[in-house]
């Protein structure tokens, strides 16, 4: 009787302490996986080094592709798009469309980590906690060193990466953070009336402006700062505007087949993204590719 109750008290320890260490186990790998992922509801900006100048980035949420985060970065001359994704392995970026990936980091974090960031290179974590100040604000990060010409990278979790360097002098760096617009509303009648918050008439709105739009409610589109536009049969929201840069943009119909092409740099106004295709309305789509521009 004595021996039994040692082994019943024995497992209860048993119990209690399992649970304790699943518990401490389960919030260490919280942890260790926090988002490392830009913040699809914000719209980003980097300085960067560019022909010995500095120039600026934007980068922009366009939508869930593949499992992932796809964003396009913008600058006065170029853009490209990146797709995101993390899981309880790894944070990957690379371009969509030609396959090409690099694992920006491996989970749990430790100092020292080494792993084969792509089939070049491999990659190490040197600090899991180096300050970095910038104009959008400072970061506690986490520096991974590739063995390219000593480049580095700064990833802060729920903001994605703050800096990056080449080893050579060059840089990229988040200069600001803003709240994103995620659709525009287009005005297609002269005479429509932009509201205060207090509901006074702010302005008059002429034909083919296309506003910003922040929230939509039941009745209006928030313009920003609580200014809005209400909605009625003259105003048309929509997602963004897409131009094919190279080449021509070719729409299908919802049954797959080819339905119309436009030309290189003509736009065609996107309502949404989804399964990597951009919706151009009555179920007609553009499958996302690379030469595709995608402005909000």
């Amino acid at each position: 009787m004595k021996n039994k109750k040692i082994v019943t008290i024995l497992l209860f320890f048993t119990l209690i302490f399992t649970s304790f260490s699943a518990f401490l186990s389960a919030d260490k790998a919280s942890a260790a996986t926090s988002s490392f992922l830009m913040d699809t509801k914000k719209i980003y900006t980097y300085s960067f080094d560019y022909k010995n100048k500095k120039e600026t980035m934007t980068a922009s949420f366009t939508g869930k592709m593949n499992n992932g985060d796809l964003w396009n970065f913008q600058t006065k001359e170029f853009f490209f798009n990146e797709l995101q994704i993390q899981d309880n392995e790894s944070l990957r970026i690379g371009d969509p469309f030609d396959n090409t990936w690099s694992k920006e980091l491996m989970f749990p974090l430790t100092a020292g980590k080494q792993w084969k960031s792509s089939e070049s290179f491999t990659a190490k974590i040197i600090s899991l906690d180096t300050v970095v100040k910038t104009s959008a604000g400072t970061f506690k990060t986490v520096v991974i060193d590739h063995g390219v010409q000593n480049g580095k990278s700064y990833y802060a979790p729920g903001v994605g990466l703050v800096r990056e360097e080449d080893g050579v002098g060059q840089a990229r760096e988040l200069t600001k953070i803003s709240n994103a617009h995620y659709g525009r509303v287009l005005i297609k009648q002269a005479g429509i009336k932009q509201y205060t918050p207090k509901g006074a008439v702010h302005k008059t709105l002429k034909k083919g402006e296309a506003l910003k739009v922040f929230k939509e409610n039941a009745d209006s589109y928030d313009v920003g700062n609580g200014y809005y536009v209400k909605k009625e049969k003259n105003t048309l929201f929509f997602t963004g505007t897409i131009y094919g840069t190279e080449a021509p943009l070719s729409v299908y119909s919802s049954n797959g087949k080819l339905f119309k092409k436009f030309a290189i740099d003509e736009p065609v106004r996107a309502y949404g993204f989804k399964d990597g295709k951009f919706q151009v309305g009555g179920g007609y789509y553009v499958p996302a590719a690379d030469h595709i521009l995608y402005e909000r």
